[in-house]
């Protein structure tokens, strides 16, 4: 009996945009597997990318704006919420529940 081996052949680079830096892996010239965005105004994402959008699990920090201090840890898919997660607010509140390109959507509890 052969034994039959798959290798995923990921890269871990470093690149450079206009609007912020990824860490991470890369392959076939797009984001792919695991990396950190850093965007230049303080907001983070920290998670799983597919063909260069955020998707898989990940972490998203909110670090400027009317959201700073927000997090949202959960699924995503094409760059937007989507599927289980729970958004912490900045005040300790937090929503636990069903998300739906980018917005609560389905099952969910707010305390």
């Amino acid at each position: 009996m052969s034994k039959k081996y798959i290798y995923l052949i990921f890269r871990v680079i470093i690149k450079e945009y206009d609007n912020g830096k990824y860490i991470g892996q890369w392959k076939n010239g797009k984001r792919e597997g695991k990396g950190i965005y850093y965007w230049n105004d303080g907001d983070k994402y920290d998670g799983e990318w597919k063909n260069g959008n955020q998707e898989g699990k990940g972490i998203f920090y909110y670090n400027n704006g009317e959201f700073k201090g927000d997090k949202y840890d959960g699924e995503w898919k094409n760059n937007k919420r989507e599927g289980k997660g729970i958004y912490y607010y900045n005040n300790g509140d937090k929503y636990d529940g069903e998300w739906k390109n980018g917005k609560k959507e389905g099952k969910g509890i707010f305390y």
